[in-house]
């Protein structure tokens, strides 16, 4: 589908948003109040690649629009935390890091010895007040050994008196401003404006998408933030989209499935809890994609005990032959399967609290499923009614309602 040509109108739509898709470029044109008046989607063209193709569809538009842009094409930041105390420095950066569209993959303090971390493109470590007698978190610096991570980069956002003597063990580190300066009360973003500085080298590194930054005004900001907002603000009775709470978006993408979700519907004795003030909490699966990440997705899937009872579930027929040859890795999924398996897979991890940092959900809490994302446009309302009903609760008989956001009004009004 070609984008459409801004009207000629008395007053101009004040903007472009774009949304740099692993597998689509999602284009919508707002008025200066935020409201959408044409929205396109248009496969990625990887023969001309993301700067070619962005510029295409932007010459079909006024040349003095302003054009904001947000990507999840990439996957979106891995993220490592090591912290004075988990409870509170851990807390703030964590938050940081969520607000930032990252994924905080481990909170570990300093003194915590494992053998079993998983990789990260960044590793965050920070603790203390700004306060120059901080001797205790100057021991621990001094003992914390990097080697025992794998990571990308080094960002050091602590005590702002022990920054020096940690760059001279680790040159190539990057020190921001500690979140938490000396007031307590981490009023400062430092750490999630590193990480979407971040985030945009990561993409650049990927992707190249830093070659439109000259036409974008702002930075380009991570598709899991933007869809947070949205979420916001549509729980919040400030959206089109009228959405029952407490609830939880999926967004089903190519690169990730994120969850969104209102924090009533994680479970009293849940050990992993959002942040205290805040009312939507979200969590990236960074593994669940239909297409980069789909070797991934599939493994899961092939190997996961309640293959068959999802499988009965969404296919029409021949369910023991399609069950035999995944299992042995010998079937090649249709899209809309691929998309159903990271809705049952993402919904079955939440149900279980299985991720680091993941929270656990009461799906007998939930009143409604959002779901957005180019994935979630192959779904069918009932057949994802019947995936949903394989994680509810006993108590619960029927599957809460799903309202698949076909529009992208979620993502539009997060850019807005």
């Amino acid at each position: 589908m070609s984008p459409t040509r801004a009207r000629e109108t008395d007053s101009p739509p004040a903007r472009v948003a774009i949304d740099i898709g692993s597998t689509v470029i999602k284009v919508a044109e707002l008025d200066g109040d935020g409201a959408l008046l044409n929205q396109d989607l248009c496969p990625r063209d990887y023969e001309i690649g993301i700067k070619a193709q962005v510029e295409t569809i932007l010459e079909t538009y006024k040349p003095n629009m302003e054009v904001v842009a947000c990507s999840s094409a990439n996957g979106g930041l891995r993220v490592g935390i090591i912290c004075l105390t988990k409870g509170f420095s851990g807390a703030v950066m964590r938050n940081q890091v969520l607000s930032a569209g990252a994924n905080p993959i481990f909170v570990r303090d300093l003194d915590e010895v494992d053998n079993a971390f998983a990789p990260v493109d960044i590793l965050l470590v920070g603790g203390g007040i700004d306060c120059p007698d901080a001797a205790p978190l100057e021991t621990r610096l001094a003992r914390f050994d990097p080697s025992a991570h794998r990571f990308g980069s080094l960002i050091y956002a602590g005590n702002g008196h022990l920054s020096q003597a940690f760059l001279r063990r680790f040159q190539n580190a990057v020190v921001v401003d500690n979140p938490i300066a000396d007031s307590l009360r981490g009023p400062r973003d430092t750490v999630a404006n590193a990480l979407r500085r971040a985030y945009l080298d990561d993409l650049v590194y990927k992707e190249g998408v830093s070659e439109l930054a000259g036409r974008v005004s702002g930075p380009i900001r991570a598709t899991p933030e933007i869809v947070s907002q949205g979420f916001y603000r549509a729980v919040s009775n400030r959206s089109a989209l009228m959405v029952i709470t407490p609830c939880l978006l999926l967004d089903i993408g190519g690169a990730t499935t994120d969850v969104h979700y209102t924090v009533e519907v994680v479970r009293d004795e849940s050990v992993v809890r959002p942040p205290a003030g805040l009312s939507v909490a979200r969590y990236v699966f960074t593994d669940l994609g239909i297409s980069a990440s789909l070797d991934t997705a599939l493994l899961q899937l092939r190997t996961h005990p309640r293959l068959y009872e999802f499988l009965s579930r969404v296919v029409d027929d021949d369910v023991r032959e399609v069950y035999r040859l995944l299992r042995e890795g010998e079937y090649d999924p249709p899209p809309d399967l691929l998309a159903y398996a990271c809705l049952f897979l993402a919904l079955d991890r939440f149900a279980h609290g299985r991720g680091a940092g993941l929270a656990t959900a009461d799906f007998g809490r939930v009143a409604q499923i959002v779901l957005t994302g180019g994935a979630a446009q192959l779904l069918d309302e009932q057949v994802v009614s019947r995936v949903t009903a394989l994680v509810l609760p006993d108590r619960r008989t029927q599957p809460p309602p799903t309202l698949i956001d076909r529009s992208y009004r979620i993502w539009t009004e997060g850019m807005s």
